[in-house]
């Protein structure tokens, strides 16, 4: 998962800054050849994933991820 430092990490989309409260969403690793790459070990804002042309389908990419982890 991305390590990101509150306050002073910033979001790969909007390039402003991840700050404590703020909804943040971080991925893992991920191979080159994974079309959700360009979210590899990054960190974001929720609200930029969701108006990014790729980031809602990432979204659900991840949380597919998690569930099957978790399962």
């Amino acid at each position: 998962m991305a390590i990101i430092f509150l306050n002073h990490s910033e979001c790969t989309i909007c390039n402003q800054t991840l700050n404590k409260g703020e909804d943040i969403v971080s991925f893992p690793p991920m191979l080159k050849d994974n079309k959700f790459y360009i979210f590899n070990d990054s960190g974001f804002h929720h609200a930029c994933l969701e108006k990014f042309s790729l980031g809602r389908e990432a979204l659900k990419y991840l949380k597919e991820l998690y569930l099957s982890k978790n399962n």
